[in-house]
């Protein structure tokens, strides 16, 4: 009876062809798998991009943000410096910042005429000392950043106002021929008043 049975389901196999792949179906198969894998590829390699390109633009916002809380923190009418270390791998550099502002076009930086954001056509050597700082970041296993931040400090009313503006970008922004340029954001631009204190 056992004998029959097997048969018999064999028999059903060969007329409807219902019993498991053939190799050529296979190959398709595994085919289109592949092309679909690879498509998965390109979304890795974005997905890398975006994740290096948010960081970049999180280290740029806080370096920014320091320089302008430091700045703020001044009275108006003060023209004192202050020192921020960075962690350049062969000894940290302490780059000056200074606080004093000018009348328009302010001191420091050029600003743009028609965004008022610090203006990055402008020459890294051509900003006034201690108005600019390339900052080393460190990351994990000896990594580092080098972030290119500006500023400007416009007096607004002599000795009581004036507008602060400051950006930061990875360094590799402005380089033409750096593959960082796939993942190239707008420098980030950070402005506020300050006062009387």
């Amino acid at each position: 009876m056992r004998k029959g049975l097997h048969n018999d389901s064999y028999s059903r196999c060969l007329s409807h062809r219902s019993c498991g792949f053939s190799l050529i179906e296979l190959m398709i198969a595994i085919s289109v798998l592949a092309v679909g894998m690879s498509a998965l590829v390109g979304l890795f390699i974005t997905a890398v991009m975006n994740n290096g390109r948010s960081k970049g633009d999180t280290t740029s916002t806080m370096l920014a943000q320091t320089v302008l809380e430091k700045i703020a923190a001044q009275p108006a009418s003060s023209a004192a410096t202050f020192t921020l270390k960075d962690c350049n791998p062969s000894g940290g550099t302490n780059w000056t910042i200074a606080t004093a502002g000018a009348v328009s076009p302010g001191a420091g930086a050029t600003l743009d005429s028609g965004t008022a954001a610090i203006d990055f056509t402008q020459s890294y050597s051509a900003i006034t000392s201690n108005y600019k700082m390339q900052f080393v970041s460190c990351g994990n296993n000896g990594r580092s950043a080098i972030y290119d931040v500006r500023w400007n400090i416009q007096t607004i009313v002599a000795n009581r106002t004036r507008v602060i503006t400051v950006s930061a970008r990875p360094q590799s922004a402005g380089n033409a021929t750096s593959v960082s340029n796939l993942m190239f954001a707008p420098p980030v631009t950070l402005r506020t008043v300050g006062g009387l204190q």
